[in-house]
């Protein structure tokens, strides 16, 4: 039978989300890792702050680069035993430059529709707005002066920091507009997450790594404090923000579990079994 393994453990993955019965941790199985030998049916999934390590495990490997900081050519990404993974079409275009000539795939993020139930905007609590401190503090701080400056009273912001997914999600149901912060990123969650479940996302698009995010379609995009105070007011407007959680709604179910993401895992396991038969 075919065994997953890891170098080490990762964050947030299609990889971890939808088949964690089929990843096993290198270290707890004696799987493919630097310190324990591969067995035959192994294939190594390796983050890319650890692609050094590719050199150092036998059998067939995949690079899953996540963040733009991390993707380095330290390791012979040309060894036919070698696939590439990615996670949006803003790190797909890094890897292609940094990795000439070798076909990438991109992963579905899973965006578990479970956890994160639709709830119209009517079913929320008026005027709350969330934000991430961590991602862009002074983003976020500037954009609330500046909205209250401009006599902004109806949105409250509320800094969100340190909570489980499943704290998280809970929490969720409460806002009805999510401040994306975060100046880079190589695919950003919670902006989907908001999408699927009924919040208004407004903010930075992350360098183009939010792909979601279409200005006024999906969400409102503002890449300045000042911008994304006047979009603030825009989305006072009741009528609007209902069109934009339907239409964000619409875009992201493709990244449920049982769409995009199964497909993709459903191909990739029937290669492996047919690669390593």
């Amino acid at each position: 039978m075919m065994r997953w393994t890891e170098c080490q453990r990762f964050s947030k993955t299609s990889a971890q989300c939808a088949f964690r019965s089929s990843i096993t941790s290198a270290g707890n199985s004696g799987g493919a890792s630097r310190n324990a030998p591969a067995k035959s049916d192994d294939v190594c999934i390796v983050p890319d702050l650890s692609t050094g390590l590719i050199s150092e495990v036998h059998g067939p490997v995949i690079a899953y680069l996540q963040s733009p900081i991390f993707v380095k050519n330290n390791f012979d990404f040309r060894d036919e035993r070698v696939s590439l993974w990615t996670d949006s079409p803003f790190m797909l275009e890094i890897c292609q430059r940094t990795y000439p000539g070798k076909e990438i795939r991109i992963v579905p993020n899973i965006i578990d529709n479970n956890k994160f139930p639709f709830i119209p905007q009517s079913e929320r609590e008026p005027g709350l707005i969330f934000a991430f401190p961590r991602k862009g503090p002074d983003y976020i701080d500037q954009t609330e002066q500046i909205y209250r400056d401009m006599g902004g009273r109806y949105w409250k912001f509320e800094r969100i920091h340190g909570l489980s997914i499943h704290e998280l999600a809970m929490a969720f149901r409460r806002p009805q507009a999510f401040l994306a912060s975060a100046e880079v990123e190589g695919c950003a969650l919670p902006p989907q997450e908001s999408m699927a479940a009924g919040v208004v996302v407004v903010g930075k698009n992350a360098k183009g790594a939010n792909f979601c995010m279409e200005h006024r379609e999906t969400a409102m995009t503002a890449n300045t404090p000042e911008a994304a105070a006047r979009c603030l007011f825009e989305i006072e407007n009741p009528e609007l923000r209902d069109l934009l959680t339907q239409n964000a709604y619409q875009a992201i179910k493709r990244y449920f579990p049982t769409e995009e993401p199964a497909e993709f895992w459903q191909q990739t396991i029937c290669h492996y079994q047919a690669l390593l038969s």
